[in-house]
């Protein structure tokens, strides 16, 4: 099991009858997301889930632990820690809090074994309908969640979902269980018509987007940027509660933090640059997070392109799916942790002829629009089945790249 301390699930209980006590009498059924962590917009996670629910009520939200340092979403949001418990005190633990709810359904982004564990409780219990949906991968590249339990888990689904090909295949593939896909998908306010090139875009001003969840990015990327004579505007989380970013590190390699902005004005922000940075890993031991590393797509990726239409510079191996992503869609460049061939992409990207066919190619990042989504989801878990293919069809082609 994870580490981290057990809540007290009296106290938990208490809290969420204070919240629904004037709802308990009605029979309204309730809709719970099971996330290991808070859900806020300080990571990935967070702004993704509130996208794909947008709008939804009766929702409640339920997470293992507390990482972020607050929550904002869900009509109301629970912890309930399993780790240290026996199966029967897990189900305890559950019904403490739901006893005289009816839950209809449970969408678990798994993480954590208690994520799937706490997911696994609400469907047997309640008799809710079970969506799994694979965002990071903790059990194909990585062993953090058994074997055992995450086969359960994916059994008891009726609908499984991965953000992204390689995701999807890899899961089926181990478990011979069929997944379909629901992507990062974008606000659909924000996806970009407009295929022209800004006016005085340069090579030395690039922006870097989105959260470092690794030390070893970190160190490499600002230890090759420190030589190629750059400026860096880096919007993302510069408060991780695991990470350092020390301020002279940064100074020298010519990144300014720029924190966390409104997605509305991040968009607006990122056109005006010839490159976006993303760091992956290099897919060796020396990666810290060999899970986030060899199966994760960053989901910034698809708001950058799509929002901006912006070229996308990856800085790390070429095998990881980022890399593979904007290879396939033609919308950016793949770099190792070397800084002349980093110069050297940053030079090409900024060729005005390549800033044209990058900038239209990034029309079809469209297809990863929200609109609909919130629909479409619950559809697809009523249903047990994708509602349609858009996203199927959105990565046409892409599946012949991981064989």
């Amino acid at each position: 099991m994870a580490n981290f301390p057990v809540h007290k699930n009296s106290i938990l209980r208490d809290r969420l009858d204070n919240l629904v006590r004037g709802d308990r009498e009605n029979s309204a059924p309730l809709d719970v997301v099971v996330t290991p962590g808070e859900i806020n917009d300080r990571h990935g996670t967070g702004p993704l889930v509130k996208r794909i629910m947008k709008g939804r009520r009766g929702v409640c939200s339920v997470r293992a632990r507390d990482d972020w340092g607050h929550q904002n979403f869900g009509d109301w949001n629970v912890k309930i820690a399993q780790e240290g418990f026996s199966r029967p005190e897990c189900f305890r633990n559950v019904l403490r809090v739901f006893s005289g709810r009816r839950v209809a359904s449970v969408l678990c982004v798994p993480f954590l074994e208690d994520d799937l564990i706490t997911s696994i409780v609400l469907k047997e219990a309640f008799g809710a309908i079970l969506c799994g949906y694979v965002m990071d991968d903790q059990n194909v590249s990585v062993s953090k969640v058994p074997d055992a339990l995450m086969r359960e888990f994916l059994e008891k689904c009726s609908l499984r979902l991965a953000t992204h090909p390689e995701l999807q295949y890899e899961y089926q593939r181990k478990f011979g269980l069929p997944f379909s896909l629901l992507p990062a998908v974008v606000p659909d306010a924000l996806i970009s018509g407009d295929a022209s090139v800004p006016e005085e875009l340069g090579r030395e001003h690039g922006a870097l987007i989105g959260s470092f969840w690794d030390q070893m990015w970190f160190d490499r990327l600002c230890a090759e940027l420190s030589q190629c004579q750059c400026r860096i505007d880096w919007y993302g989380n510069n408060q991780s509660p695991w990470l350092k970013f020390p301020p002279e590190v940064m100074e020298s390699a010519g990144v300014t933090a720029k924190g966390l902005i409104p997605e509305s004005r991040l968009a607006a922000e990122l056109r005006r640059y010839s490159f976006v940075i993303v760091p992956v890993g290099i897919l060796n031991q020396s990666d810290g997070n060999q899970g986030i590393a060899a199966l994760s797509l960053p989901g910034r990726i698809l708001f950058a392109a799509a929002t901006s239409r912006t070229p996308i510079l990856i800085v790390g191996s070429q095998d990881t799916c980022g890399a593979r992503f904007v290879k396939h869609f033609g919308i950016g460049e793949v770099a190792p942790y070397d800084a002349p061939r980093i110069a050297a992409a940053m030079d090409r990207l900024s060729d005005p002829a390549v800033q044209r066919t990058m900038r239209a190619n990034a029309g079809r990042m469209a297809a990863f629009s929200d609109s609909g989504v919130v629909d479409w989801l619950a559809a697809s878990i009523a249903q047990g089945r994708p509602a349609d293919s858009r996203f199927e069809d959105a990565f046409a082609g892409y599946s012949a790249a991981l064989r």
